[in-house]
């Protein structure tokens, strides 16, 4: 197997996952949006409460988003970078709610799948972590292709 085709499943996984994390929470978009007020009261502040239901519609169209646009192959580079930033951020928030819990603990689900499966704190953080190192891997494949295919010219 050649480093496009390693390159190209990674891809095509990640695509998958977040096509099926949006709709899943989009198909629960009440449940999500919950998720979100407990998020924003625990490590934001109350005056998220007002946005909430817009944030969890925004999460849910941006992952679908990115994932249909990972499909094509000719937009690995931007959907990589996206990845990377998304999953960023959601280590940067399964870790905080981790490491760093709120007087009242931590919040026990993180809604990532919608209602169909429920993560722990430390399983929301190890799932977070093994998507980003995938996507880290995909987005470092990614520009070494696209290298080589510009040395070649």
């Amino acid at each position: 197997m050649n480093i496009n085709t390693i390159n190209n499943i990674i891809r095509l996984l990640l695509a998958v996952c977040f096509i099926l994390s949006g709709t899943l929470k989009a198909a629960a978009i009440r449940a999500f949006e919950q998720e979100v007020q407990m998020y924003g009261d625990a490590y934001v502040g109350e005056w998220l409460h007002g946005f909430s239901f817009e944030i969890a519609i925004a999460v849910c169209a941006v992952e679908i988003a990115v994932g249909v646009a990972a499909l094509w192959r000719r937009l690995a580079l931007p959907t990589g970078i996206a990845f990377c930033g998304m999953l960023f951020f959601f280590v940067y928030l399964t870790a905080t709610n981790l490491f760093f819990p709120t007087i009242m603990g931590s919040i026990e689900t993180c809604g990532c799948f919608g209602e169909l499966i429920h993560f722990t704190p430390v399983s929301s953080f190890v799932k977070s972590v093994v998507l980003l190192l995938t996507a880290a891997a995909n987005l470092y494949l990614t520009v070494k292709t696209e290298q080589e295919k510009t040395e070649t010219l």
